[in-house]
């Protein structure tokens, strides 16, 4: 992905992001053909520390066939974005742009054994049953065990070591118009637009204690 290092956030930053979304884009390529893939994106740590992206896909999923390969893999998280015409800026002697947010997580696959893969499932809808509903949270022995066994054996599953993390967040830095854009995109849009506001007076690769990678 290209950025610039104005665009980018630092590593915890893009952690956190990619985190608070948990669903992305994974591409691979495999005998030619490119594969894509919208799912749910676990990225975790090792216990030494080592980042890995942890996930699956259904079995009949041509992509499933590229796990065993060890080959290279990109994972795209994708925020808010919007169009911007000129007249957002306050004037018309500005060409229309984009905003948007993107973390990219590249590395290399791995396969998954069924006994790692349900360990993997459960590790994720732990985290996001604690996330979304107060209670204990769901699990997978509260189905029959039939239907966890057949579920289970329709899915492939994969983790994707050796990452390397990538960002783009595009917030209009070091561009005029700031005060015009934001209260545009703050009166005009709806949740995520005004997001996007508050990103615009206060972008996460500027903040303070937060270096741009």
């Amino acid at each position: 992905m290209y950025t610039r290092d104005h665009f980018s956030l630092p590593l915890p930053a893009m952690c956190d992001f990619v985190r608070a979304k948990s669903f992305g884009v994974l591409a691979t390529s495999h005998e030619g053909r490119i594969h894509t893939s919208p799912l749910p994106v676990d990225l975790r740590e090792t216990e030494d520390g080592e980042l890995f992206v942890a996930g699956h896909v259904a079995r009949a999923n041509a992509m499933s066939a590229t796990f065993g390969a060890g080959g290279p893999a990109t994972v795209t998280v994708l925020g808010p974005d919007t169009y911007v015409p000129a007249e957002w800026f306050g004037t018309r002697d500005r060409i229309p742009t984009w905003l948007y947010c993107a973390v990219e997580v590249s590395g290399r696959l791995e396969l998954s054994d069924p006994a790692r893969t349900r360990a993997d499932i459960e590790v994720l809808i732990d985290r996001l049953q604690r996330a979304t509903v107060e209670g204990p949270p769901w699990t997978l022995d509260e189905i029959p065990a039939h239907l966890s066994e057949v579920y289970l054996k329709d899915i492939v599953g994969f983790r994707l070591r050796d990452l390397e993390l990538t960002s783009c967040f595009r917030l209009n830095q070091r561009k005029g118009g700031t005060e015009s854009l934001a209260r545009a995109l703050g009166e005009d849009g709806a949740g995520a637009l005004r997001d996007l506001a508050g990103m615009v007076l206060d972008p996460p690769t500027t903040r303070r204690g937060c270096p741009a990678s």
